[in-house]
């Protein structure tokens, strides 16, 4: 008899404590059991069947390093604060920002935080990684090799690096905060459809995140398959756990949102410390020393002072303005734990006790499950204030008082949430949750004014809630189809007008360029002729059109359908065009330029015509390009994976990895994907055995042996060290 852990049963709390030990003291167990295999597809995606729940992660552990080994383990490396020791200069930066914020001394304490039934499993999927390493080692670059063996704290510690400090607060957002700018935010696309809008009466899921395309955020798609699990989705490299995740029975997705949980504190100085409630207080000093390989090889020592107060460290100081951070939810060290038991869940109550956790600190949540519900949770671990709103908490807030400080966080049940709404749908583009069903259900003013922002809706949002509100029942194909649409949204608020106003005051060419943007298709197809001047005026008009003087009628969430709409200065708005259409000519010697001509999708050996629009123009099908270079440039963020799904009896879904399922050098799957994105395809999900087989590339077949697990890496440096003049990838 197993637990629901897939762990024998009598295996008592103690019994599970020690099998913990083994992960982090010199040991050996015996995983994974005989039997265990991985079948590989065509499409490099691992299928892994497992008899318990341990031999399922040492597998998946074991896969992750097949397919992405070097990248793996350099962001681990990062995790540790150590990359510049292993592989140069450029990562000096993060390794600042890990020691500067604690995060390899926190993955220590939550290692031991870790429970009897979730740490085993934990510690089989670093025995996994290990084993791979172990047997491939000569397969290694030098660099990469020297990070092993790996740990738990390496897991957790990259797991906080991400989530903590990159997704809920970085460098980049704090500078943004300080100015009072606009902080970057990660995007997505999330759908749950309830059965009653389904054709087919049952509840349907749209997973769709736009992320970067490669480093932290790179996805490794894969089943997982064992006792009372039947998982099958993605999750970033490094991860033990499914993030966008469905089974037999449920599903779920998720886009970023942006809960207050990285408060900044101004703190004022005196006494060579700084003053809380009226009292000089000192600051906590510690000096740490990074190890940075300069290009001829040599070591050379780079100090750094952590300073902390009691709000967290000292994350800015210049120019008088003395700024510390205090992250939520550090004292919560089970979010791999809540992923898992997301994946567990058999039914909504199941699902929604797994979310109660609150271990996982932000993003969106959508669900949908075979019994014909569906969920929309505004997911965070957000502090509760006594005082002040969603801006007084995105800005930097007085240090000098000890009240505006929070231990506690709101519970599950103050968050936003949706469940079976009358539309039948709930959809989030990264907009407020107020959104997320139309006509809105939530009222903001009913929650703490600091949770979310209050109002600013997306243009992809706006185009969700276009599609989705549609009359008639909406069938798989459909779906499909809507994802895939590269239809803009913005154009159908402004083009007309455009036009119009061009015909009535523009010049001669900006007349010529109305009659392309009067003909154009409205989206961002390889074919489609406008695009690339449609783009670069609303680049040109800047964010709100604040450039060109704003909008006739501003945005209201409440009317995503015609808001925004026209402009408050036209003849402005036509001189840009006008502007715009000059450079076009200038660069392309022509107006008439074919978008999939201009955006490129390279990967491996491949440079195909390109489809899909830039996030900041409304587009399902996202696709965000990065620098022009000859008049090109090349997809690097936006549609990563996505998949449909819905929850019939089998349950049937599509997906997509448009950058492939793996990143080594010279494998295949780097590039076996992209002429599907190109062409606007996407693959049949396989998860039973005989679709597999039917599709099989090879077979890994475990047999039940004793393995080392993890041992202690302290200072790695001192016996793994790298050759004077050796180069790292």
């Amino acid at each position: 008899m197993k637990s629901r852990y897939g762990i024998p049963a009598w295996i008592s709390r103690a019994g599970l404590l020690a099998v913990f030990a083994l992960v982090v003291s010199p040991s050996f167990a015996r995983i994974p059991a005989d039997g265990t295999e991985i079948l590989w597809d065509r499409y490099g995606i691992p299928h892994i069947f497992a008899a318990d729940h341990p031999s399922l992660f040492y597998a998946y552990g074991y896969a992750q390093m097949e397919a992405h080994a070097e990248l793996l383990l350099r962001l681990y490396a990062q995790a540790r604060g150590q990359a510049a020791e292993f592989y140069g200069e450029s990562y000096l930066d993060s390794d600042r920002w890990v020691r500067l914020n604690g995060i390899p001394e926190r993955a220590k304490s939550w290692a031991k935080q870790q429970t009897p039934e979730f740490a085993p499993l934990l510690g089989a999927f670093v025995a996994g990684l290990n084993a791979w390493g172990s047997e491939h080692a000569d397969s290694l670059s030098v660099a990469a090799k020297a990070q092993l063996p790996l740990t738990a704290e390496d897991v957790l510690a990259h797991g906080l690096r991400v989530i903590h400090y990159d997704w809920i607060v970085n460098p980049s957002r704090i500078e943004a905060r300080i100015k009072r700018g606009n902080t970057e935010v990660h995007g997505s696309n999330e759908w749950a459809i309830a059965p009653a809008r389904s054709a087919s009466g049952h509840a349907m899921l749209l997973s769709n995140s736009h992320l970067q395309w490669g480093d932290m955020h790179t996805y490794f798609e894969v089943q997982l398959q064992a006792p009372g699990v039947t998982s099958y989705g993605a999750v970033w490299v490094g991860f033990p756990v499914l993030r966008q995740c469905f089974t037999d029975y449920l599903g779920w997705t998720q886009t970023t949102n942006a809960p207050d949980e990285g408060d900044l504190y101004r703190l004022t100085l005196k006494d060579g410390g700084y003053v809380l409630d009226g009292q000089v207080r000192q600051f906590e000093a510690e000096k740490q020393v990074i190890r940075v390989r300069q290009n001829d090889g040599k070591l050379r020592d780079e100090p750094m002072i952590v300073r902390r107060s009691v709000h967290g460290p000292v994350v800015v100081d210049r120019d008088g303005l003395v700024v510390a951070l205090r992250v939520a939810a550090l004292d919560r060290p089970r979010l791999f734990e809540q992923f898992w038991k997301m994946g567990l869940a058999r039914n909504l109550e199941q699902f929604q006790d797994a979310m109660r956790m609150q271990q996982l600190p932000l993003f969106n949540t959508a669900y949908a499950d075979r019994d014909g519900h569906i969920l929309y949770v505004y997911n965070a671990a957000p502090p509760v204030h006594a005082q002040g709103d969603y801006r007084y908490w995105n800005g930097v807030v007085p240090g000098d008082k000890s009240e505006l400080i929070s231990a506690r966080i709101h519970p599950y049940e103050d968050l936003p949430k949706v469940i079976d709404p009358p539309s039948g749908f709930v959809q989030n583009c990264n907009d407020p949750p107020w959104t997320s069903a139309y006509p809105m259900l939530l009222d903001a003013s009913k929650f703490a004014p600091y949770l979310a922002p209050p109002s600013g809706i997306t243009p992809r949002a706006q185009r969700s809630i276009r599609l989705l509100s549609q009359p008639g029942k909406i069938s798989f194909e459909d779906l499909k189809n809507d994802k895939l649409s590269t239809r803009v949204e913005l154009a159908d608020h402004f083009v007309d007008d455009l036009v119009a106003q061009a015909r009535k005051l523009g010049t001669g060419r900006a007349k010529k360029a109305a009659d392309i943007l009067e003909h154009w298709d409205r989206q961002a197809e390889t074919t489609s002729d406008g695009t690339l001047l449609f783009y670069r005026f609303m680049q040109n008009a800047g964010d709100a059109f604040r450039a060109i003087g704003g909008y006739a009628v501003p945005e209201n969430d409440r009317e995503p359908l015609t808001t925004p709409r026209g402009f408050a200065d036209p003849p402005k708005a036509v001189e840009t065009l006008d502007h715009t259409a000059a450079a076009i000519e200038a660069e392309y010697g022509s107006l008439h330029v074919l978008w999939g001509d201009v955006l490129r999708l390279r990967r491996g050996s491949l440079d195909l015509p390109g489809n899909g629009a830039p996030s900041m123009l409304g587009a399902i099908r996202t696709v965000d390009p990065g620098p022009f270079v000859s008049g090109k440039a090349e997809g690097v963020h936006g549609d990563s994976y996505f998949a449909v799904i819905e929850f019939s009896t089998p349950v049937k879904a599509e997906a997509l990895l448009g950058y492939g399922n793996w990143s080594r050098v010279g494998s295949k799957h780097v590039e076996d994907q992209l002429p599907l994105m190109s062409n606007k395809q996407m693959r049949p999900v396989w998860r039973t055995r005989a679709e597999i087989e039917a599709h099989l590339e090879s077979r890994k077949l475990f047999s039940e042996t004793a393995l080392p697990l993890a041992k202690d890496n302290t200072r790695r440096s001192a016996r793994a060290k790298m050759p004077a003049g050796t180069s790292a990838p």
